[in-house]
């Protein structure tokens, strides 16, 4: 589903730019850091299978994406927290895999 979205909003990204102004790459790294850090605690979650943990980091993940206007990742968490809330652990493993592979090229078009 995510794959007919574009992978970044451009508009959005110029909003931010024009309202950021010289914080913008200060912006950009602390997103992709949150980013990161969202990745890692959505695998943990996946290991120990605690779903309830897995939605919780694929919602806020979502929220973070939305606001930089990266649609195909933000849809890419919004299906993952769909299974997590089904307590389907095989879709939300595989969610989280389309999840990384959106992050990467995501930061490809973003640096």
């Amino acid at each position: 589903m995510s794959d007919q979205l574009p992978d970044v909003d451009p508009a959005a990204l110029d909003a931010l730019r024009e309202l950021m102004e010289d914080d913008y790459p200060l912006l950009l790294e602390t997103f992709l850091a949150d980013a990161k850090l969202r990745l890692t605690q959505l695998r943990e979650a996946l290991v120990i299978e605690d779903l309830e943990a897995f939605r919780q980091a694929a919602h806020s993940f979502k929220g973070s994406c939305g606001n930089m206007g990266a649609l195909a990742l933000e849809q890419a968490c919004l299906i993952a927290e769909r299974a997590a809330l089904e307590g389907d652990t095989s879709a939300a493993s595989n969610s989280y895999s389309r999840i990384r592979e959106r992050f990467i090229r995501l930061q490809a078009q973003l640096f």
